[in-house]
């Protein structure tokens, strides 16, 4: 899946620019914790929260500059420009390098600002992936990282009448030789036919619970 899927808008967002005086963005961040930064051209520049704004009023006030006169200069030295921006054509696992450091994940066309994906959304992209929302048993599996391993898997559902929800492999750890797989069915009379075939096929089950 690309990032666009689960991308807001720019049109629903709170956009400030780097022209914009401490004050107004301080009004216009009420509610929120961080908002997006882009200039006239709609170029992205980065990301102004109430953290970086503080920041910015310390080295202000060392400097002489009292409170008042902070709130009329414009924010653009409270602007991180450090967040990287990814395109909208970007697969949405890249997404996740980002959001473990900013609290939003910034898209572009180009230079051109679109939009940003935020924690709320990832998450629930996440829980589309690995199946959370929706009424399933779940398997967790040791494989072998073998050529072929997942087509074994699917051959013994298939021959079981199994409907796959979905299958996620992982890195079981640096010490261990096996991969691990989270595999979510429909619920099935079948299961422990299921496990008992995949045992037979050379799987591992790890853990049978829902």
């Amino acid at each position: 899946m690309f990032i666009k899927n689960y991308m807001t808008d720019k049109s629903e967002l709170t956009v400030v620019r780097p022209t914009d005086s401490v004050q107004s963005v301080l009004q216009r961040m009420e509610g929120h914790l961080s908002v997006p930064c882009a200039d006239d051209d709609n170029k992205f520049v980065g990301i102004v929260s109430k953290r970086t704004i503080f920041e910015a009023f310390e080295e202000s006030f060392d400097s002489g500059i009292t409170y008042e006169s902070f709130l009329t200069q414009a924010i653009k030295p409270a602007v991180d420009t450090t967040i990287p921006a990814l395109s909208v054509s970007n697969y949405f696992e890249h997404t996740i390098d980002v959001i473990i450091r900013y609290p939003f994940v910034p898209v572009v066309d180009g230079n051109q600002f679109l939009g940003i994906v935020k924690r709320g959304d990832i998450n629930r992209a996440l829980e589309i992936a690995f199946a959370t929302n929706v009424e399933s048993q779940r398997l967790l599996l040791g494989m072998a990282e073998i050529e072929g391993a997942l087509h074994q898997l699917f051959r013994v559902t298939h021959r079981l009448g199994i409907n796959v929800i979905t299958a996620i492999p992982f890195d079981a750890g640096p010490n261990m030789l096996n991969r691990r797989l989270i595999l979510r069915i429909e619920p099935t009379q079948n299961l422990h036919t299921l496990i008992a075939d995949l045992e037979k096929a050379g799987f591992y089950v790890v853990d049978s619970g829902n």
